[in-house]
């Protein structure tokens, strides 16, 4: 008896100590085989970054040598600033690893070369002029370095991928292994059979022990992939059928896994994707090349399409017969709407800072020509009619040209605004009446206002001007016959429309939108239509203009601009302006315009670096009757306010060389001398007293090109405004 209790005490200490060391030891190399999985997946991803990051740097460097495009330079940049930090970040990762420490020393050089060819050629074109960096880009220099790492970057993940295999068999033969240690405690539960029903018993408890334990490994392995949320993770047996299915693949495509399991995979596939036999040929590649990878358009439960990138590997047993594949699927569909999102908006905003110059330029130029005109009718009015005929022509031009710089400088943002707070409905029935006369008799106009709408604070004039920009493109776009139609309403944009929508701010707006009956446009035509100079239009039969100012108004209000279009089926253009926080004010009343008057006495000081704006200025000044002090630039103009005590007003541009601009230049006159008067001048709004397209409170400026009626008045107002305070 007691040699049987022995034996009996032996076996149950024996199947105690296979339990605690299949619950410790095991279990600690099971969750050491999975971290070793997702360090695998780490390194792959990473190394795919880098690859992305040197093919951006060489893509965006040839993109900005072709068409000097800033946007380009910027991709280029990205790329050579994130490769060697990728490339360092894998070094980290693999620093147990002496063959990828050598590879990643030989892709140092390889990256190293290839990114100092890159930045050779910029050199190249900054030096000999853009089509020697053409001839060079085209030489394709740079290539064996670019193979090369291409080629060590598509060793080192094949590395990576064999030691995934390696490690997931690693993980298979450590549970081979505890089942084979259940198995011997269960053959030593049977000899302890012999010996009593008591050592039976023990065993099938052992037992049990052992298969809860294999169970609960298994069950923990599951968790581990089925709780990664940002990729697809599932399983097809041999004929494409998926047999487990992730959280992240019910997040992804929409199936959860009970609708999904035992459906072909082709279900995810788009119906002309599916009629190619395009599933089949990613399993036949798979099987026959070991992976398979790309970047397509998948298609999720409710039907709606996205950009995914695939992975399929096959799957095989001991014997080395397939088990079916591993597919793993990533959405990168936002990703890639973003980055065109941004890059759209990147280039608006280069166009923008662009024509913005233009437009400054220009008005100083149209500022000297116009005012000359303005001189010389005054001195010629008893010249012959065919040389006032001739200033007619000079004068009428300039003011086209000057409608065209103020066109830029609304795409541009670069307008001076006059916000007021203004009830939509009420406006948009004013315009109506103005857009019937304009429009004529075959454009029926309708006008849809809401009760209840929000107020806004916009610059009225510039917003009929939008209007009436919208309603001659849809009445050309009808060709003068058609239905024009108006509407208002509240509007909210939310976090998922800011999202698909970079440039707008989540929130309450007021909706306008204009609609016709015209001919439509095709879609690449509809993504250029706010874009300056871009028309369909005969030549001279439009700048391409219109739409751009509307566009940069809006964007100026803090406000969105969306078009919608068809061909055949008309246009929609969507304003959306900011509500009005707090209590309506009252609209605008308008402002009769100028008279020429003259002045009533007094010293001036002109500061103007523009040597033919600073003489016509001064002379227009002086035939008001104003005593007039000229400087060129800030230091010039200070020395001069010292010594002129007569000085009343400082009339200045707000560009000035030297290094104060014109603000700073009043700031320190007004310490100087208290109660200056200031009026500030410019061809285009500078952040210097303007922001987000508003006057700064107590500012006074005038824009270039202005007349001498409307500097008459502008003098005025300011001597007149400071005496009466």
């Amino acid at each position: 008896m007691w040699l049987g209790l022995a034996l009996i005490l032996a076996a149950g200490m024996t199947h105690i100590w296979l339990e605690f060391d299949r619950g410790t030891r095991v279990a600690s190399r099971v969750r050491g085989s999975q971290d070793q999985v997702v360090h695998t997946f780490e390194v792959i991803d990473t190394a795919q970054s880098l690859r992305a990051a040197a093919q951006d740097a060489e893509r965006g460097q040839r993109g900005f040598l072709i068409t000097s495009n800033n946007a380009d330079l910027d991709i280029y940049r990205r790329g050579a600033r994130q490769a060697p930090e990728l490339l360092a970040r894998l070094k980290q990762l693999t620093a147990d690893n002496p063959e990828q420490q050598r590879r990643w020393q030989v892709l140092e050089q390889q990256l190293g070369l290839k990114l100092a060819t890159l930045a050779d050629t910029l050199k190249l074109r900054a030096s000999q002029g853009p089509e020697a960096a053409r001839n060079a880009a085209i030489a394709n220099a740079g290539y064996e370095s670019m193979r090369a790492v291409n080629g060590l970057i598509d060793a080192a993940i094949e590395t990576e991928r064999d030691l995934l295999s390696q490690r997931l068999a690693h993980g298979a033969e450590i549970e081979a292994q505890a089942r084979q240690t259940a198995l011997a405690g269960a053959l030593l539960a049977f000899a302890v059979l012999l010996l009593g029903l008591a050592a039976v018993l023990l065993g099938v408890r052992s037992l049990r022990k052992a298969e809860a334990a294999r169970h609960e490994a298994d069950q923990r392995y599951r968790f581990f992939v089925g709780s990664v949320t940002d990729y697809a993770i599932y399983m097809l047996d041999p004929q494409g059928n998926v047999v487990e299915w992730n959280a992240g693949a019910e997040r992804i495509k929409g199936y959860a896994a009970e609708e999904i399991l035992g459906r072909h995979f082709s279900l995810f596939y788009t119906p002309e994707d599916r009629e190619a036999g395009k599933p089949q040929r990613a399993l036949d590649t798979a099987l026959k090349e070991g992976k398979y990878e790309e970047e397509g358009w998948r298609v999720r439960k409710d039907g709606r399409r996205f950009l995914a990138s695939i992975l399929i590997e096959p799957l095989f047993d001991r014997n080395g017969r397939l088990a079916g594949f591993a597919k793993v699927t990533r959405d990168v569909d936002d990703q890639v709407r973003q980055r065109q999102a941004l890059a759209q908006y990147q280039k608006m905003d280069a166009i923008g800072q662009l024509t913005g110059g233009i437009a400054h330029d220009f008005n100083n130029l149209l500022h000297v020509i116009k005012n000359a005109a303005d001189l010389l009718e005054r001195r010629l009015r008893d010249a012959a009619p065919e040389i006032r005929t001739y200033l007619e022509m000079l004068k009428r031009n300039t003011d086209r040209a000057a409608s065209l710089t103020h066109r830029l400088l609304a795409f541009s943002r670069r307008q001076v605004l006059d916000p007021k707070p203004v009830n939509p409905n009420s406006l948009v029935v004013e315009v109506t009446t103005l857009l019937r006369q304009v429009l004529g008799e075959g454009i029926a106009i309708e006008t849809v206002v809401s009760p209840g709408v929000w107020w806004i604070s916009v610059d009225v004039n510039q917003l009929e001007t939008a209007i009436l920009n919208l309603a001659l493109n849809a009445r050309d776009a009808m060709g003068g016959v058609g239905k024009l139609t108006i509407e208002i309403s509240n509007a909210f944009l939310d976090e998922s429309y800011a999202k698909a929508h970079t440039e707008v701010n989540p929130g309450q707006y007021v909706m306008i939108a204009v609609s016709d009956t015209g001919s439509g446009m095709e879609p690449e035509v509809a993504a250029r239509a706010f874009e300056p100079f871009f028309t369909t239009k005969s030549v001279g039969q439009g700048t391409g203009l219109g739409l751009s100012q509307v566009y940069g108004f809006i964007k100026q209000s803090q406000g969105h601009a969306k078009l919608y279009s068809e061909p055949g089926a008309g246009t929609t253009v969507k304003l959306y302006l900011p509500r009005l926080p707090g209590p309506a004010g009252q609209q605008p009343t308008p402002k009769a315009a100028p008279a020429l008057e003259g002045g009533q006495g007094g010293t001036i000081l002109l500061v103007e670096d523009d040597r033919d704006v600073r003489e016509f200025t001064a002379e227009l000044l002086d035939s008001l009757g104003y005593r007039v002090l000229t400087a060129a630039d800030a230091a010039a103009a200070l020395a001069m306010l010292d010594s002129e005590p007569d000085v009343g007003l400082l009339f200045t541009d707000i560009g000035l060389p030297g290094g104060m601009n014109g603000r700073q230049l009043a700031d320190e006159a007004q310490s100087r001398r208290p109660g200056l008067r200031v009026l500030f001048t410019t061809g285009y709004t500078r952040n210097a007293i303007i922001h987000h397209g508003r006057l700064d409170p107590g500012v006074n400026v005038i824009l270039k090109p202005y007349t001498q009626a409307s500097l008459a008045e502008k003098v005025k107002d300011v001597l007149a405004a400071n005496a009466a305070r």
